[in-house]
Parts: C-alpha cells; sequence; structure tokens
C-alpha cells in the first residue's frame, strides 16, 4: 500500500489548491489528510489540533503550503501551521515523515525584497499586517532553518519549492515520488479486483447466508474414515460417498481455467509491495503475501481442472450407477484430487475476500491454508513419499514432469 500525506497550510487561501493537491494523489492511489475534507479522521474525544497531530502520526509525508496569510494562532508567537509543521519536522528527524515545502512564488518573491529589511531592523512593525509579515517570514527562516545553518550545521529537508501554478507542484511531487506514480494504483487496484470477482464466478456460488462457498461441496462427515495410503490401486465407495464425490465432480469439470496473468503481471511490478517510511522503500507485507498466496492457488487449480477435463468423458461414464456395483470402484487418488481442489477454491475465496478488503482499507486477515482432509494413512507425505505423490499426480494428469 502507498503511503500517506498530510496536507499542512492556511486553508482559506489555499482552499482550492488543496482540493487540486487532494485530488492527484488520490488518483495516483495515495491516502491523504486534509482537515477540511469529511473524510479526515476527527475522534469525538480529540480536540481539532489534537486530531490534526493524530493525523501527522498517521502519515509518511507532509506537504507545507506557505502563502501569504498565517492563519489561526495556537498561542501568542506561534501559528497552528507552524505547530503542525514543528511537530512533523520532529517526526521527520526520527525518520518517520518525510516533508515536502511549497510557497507561492509572489510570497518568495515578497520575502526576499523585505527579509533584508527585517534583519536590519529598519521594517518597523507598526501596524497589524507589518506584524503579520514579521510573523510569517520568521516562519519562512524557521523553515528553511537558517538558525541551523548560521552555527554551521547542515539541517535536513530545508528546501521550500516555489510555485506559480499547480503544475509546479506536481513536477515536485513526481520527483519526489519517482516510479510510485507510475503504478497506476487505482487502475491496477480496479483490474485485481475485475481478475478476483471474474474467477470467483467460475469456482463459487452463493450461500443460504449470503456468503460465498465453493461451486460443488463435498460432505467431511461422509468422507471421515476415507483413509489412503501409497500401496492402493483402487477404494470401494459407500453408496453416500460415491454419490457426493459424482455430484461434486459434475460441479467442477466445467470450471474454466482461472485468469492469473494480470495477477502475475502486477505482482511482478510490485504493486502489492507495502511502503516502509523509515527506509523509504517497499516491502513485502500482507498485501503481497496474500496475492502470491492467491496466485499460487489459482495455478494449483489450473492444474487441476487440467487433469479433470482430460479424463472427463471416461470419468462421466464410470459414475454412472451399475448393477454390479462397480461404479463403487474407485481409484483413490481421484478422491484425493477432489479434497484438494475443495481445499484450494475455500483458499481462493478466503484470499480473494482478505485481499480486496486490504486493499480498500478495511479489516482483514491472513487466513491459513485450509485443509478439509487428513486421511492420507500415516499423515501427509513426507518428502519421499512427496515425490511419490508427485510422480502419480504427474501420471493421472498426463503431464511431463517439469519444475
Amino acid at each position: 500500500m502507498k503511503p500517506k500525506f498530510f496536507i499542512s497550510s492556511t486553508i482559506h487561501d489555499f482552499k482550492d489548491l488543496r482540493s487540486c493537491i487532494k485530488w492527484w494523489l488520490k488518483q495516483n492511489g495515495y491516502s491523504v489528510n486534509a482537515s477540511e475534507f469529511n473524510d479526515f479522521d476527527k475522534p469525538l474525544d480529540y480536540n481539532s489540533y489534537e486530531a490534526c497531530l493524530k493525523a501527522i502520526d498517521n502519515s509518511e509525508y507532509f506537504i507545507l503550503l506557505i502563502g501569504d496569510r498565517v492563519g489561526g494562532m495556537y498561542d501568542q508567537e506561534t501559528t497552528i501551521t507552524q505547530k503542525e509543521y514543528q511537530y512533523a519536522y520532529n517526526r521527520m528527524l526520527e525518520g518517520k515523515l518525510k516533508i515536502i515545502n511549497f510557497i507561492r512564488l509572489e510570497t518568495w518573491t515578497k520575502f526576499q525584497s523585505d527579509h533584508k529589511l527585517i534583519n536590519n531592523k529598519e521594517f518597523k512593525s507598526s501596524n497589524k499586517e507589518e506584524g503579520i509579515k514579521i510573523l510569517l517570514y520568521r516562519f519562512i527562516d524557521n523553515v528553511r532553518r537558517v538558525e541551523e545553518m548560521g552555527r554551521g550545521e547542515k539541517p535536513k529537508n530545508n528546501w521550500i519549492h516555489p510555485f506559480n501554478v499547480f503544475s509546479d507542484i506536481v513536477d515536485v511531487l513526481n520527483m519526489q515520488l519517482g516510479s510510485r506514480i507510475e503504478l497506476g494504483y487505482k487502475a491496477n487496484r480496479f483490474i485485481t479486483y475485475a481478475e478476483i470477482v471474474n474467477n470467483l464466478k467460475e469456482i463459487s456460488k452463493i450461500g443460504k447466508d449470503g456468503s460465498l462457498e465453493p461451486i460443488a461441496y463435498l460432505e467431511r462427515e461422509i468422507f471421515i474414515d476415507f483413509k489412503y495410503d501409497f500401496s492402493m490401486i483402487e477404494k470401494t465407495l459407500t453408496e453416500e460417498q460415491h454419490q457426493n464425490y459424482s455430484k461434486f465432480y459434475i460441479g467442477v469439470v466445467f470450471i474454466k481455467e482461472l485468469r492469473l496473468n494480470r495477477m502475475e503481471s502486477l505482482y511482478k511490478s510490485g504493486f502489492f509491495l507495502q511502503y516502509d517510511s523509515k527506509k523509504d522503500d517497499y516491502y513485502s507485507g500482507d498485501l503481497n503475501e496474500l496475492a502470491l498466496k492467491l496466485i499460487n492457488n489459482y495455478e494449483s487449480i489450473n492444474s487441476l481442472i487440467r487433469g479433470i477435463k482430460e479424463k472427463s468423458t471416461e470419468k462421466l461414464g464410470s459414475l454412472k450407477p451399475k448393477s454390479d456395483k462397480s461404479h463403487l470402484v474407485i481409484n483413490p487418488i481421484d478422491i484425493l484430487f477432489a479434497f484438494k481442489m475443495y481445499e484450494r477454491m475455500v483458499d481462493c475465496i478466503n484470499y480473494s475476500k482478505n485481499i480486496y478488503r486490504l486493499m480498500f482499507d478495511l479489516q482483514y486477515k491472513v487466513p491459513v491454508e485450509f485443509e478439509y482432509f487428513n486421511g492420507i494413512e500415516g499423515g501427509r507425505p513426507n518428502q519421499d513419499k512427496e515425490i511419490e505423490f508427485k510422480k502419480a499426480v504427474l501420471s493421472y494428469f498426463k503431464l511431463a514432469e517439469s519444475d
């Protein structure tokens, strides 16, 4: 997920610009904290200033806009915008935040012209307007970290970007954010959602309670005593087991292979990586893990589907009840594949739901892999049996062995 931004400025004179910056950032998939908008978090047990500080704590970038106004006062000497900047600067020194400073070109020109007068004490604060100008210019010097540089220090984040039009700000943000803007987060999120929905239509249906469930169901209680060891060639099912297995097979035999090329492409591009503000870099977090698990499940289901379809004509004929009960005799690996198919469908539903919730900032979890069936004699295969099992799978699917 991309980092969050906090926009700090006087609101009255920057209202339109703040709205443009928020729109541009959100178009590129970023979250934005701007206090005048309804989506700004306003806890009822916080005053407005505390709410702003809390929002800064939850942000990775702080955008400061400086114009001719100073805005409301925090105390007799400091404005609210200045206080927000001081708080953000301290977080920047702790490695928790990055600051991008902007100043109107007109304000910057006035500052350069009047600043020498203020320093030479020839500029007298004889009225309110001049007092505001002195307060503003001292703030600009504070952002430029003039005092630290005068002591021979080399302060961070002391660059102020003059701007005249909105595109000047966009140019700076593009430079600061680099390739992150090119990810096109919003568009890629839609692509991910669309691919997930299309695949869910293939493998799931709406249950009685309104939730998604696999398109075909294996009754665990019916197969609770089913055991399989790797020396078995055939297994005789009960009538109840055969009926349930037949319904399941018919339910999945017409499933089309799931799409995964877009998800794979987005995964390789780094879209699902998350942002670390301390390192100013992306890392593999829960979203990336969920995406990888979902892609692996798509591949597993597609492999199972190919195997099922290769034998579908023969298998559908063998499922028909026969007077000699021969339909009950089955290759036990068919049942194992059925359980594996059911497990993977459940996993796809769970992973899909939580990827969606995480992308849209909703509560989520990383589900553990679903295991519906544990009926292998002696437990799950060890490494040697895993090789044997793999060979059996490849033989069953009639595929050439490759990794």
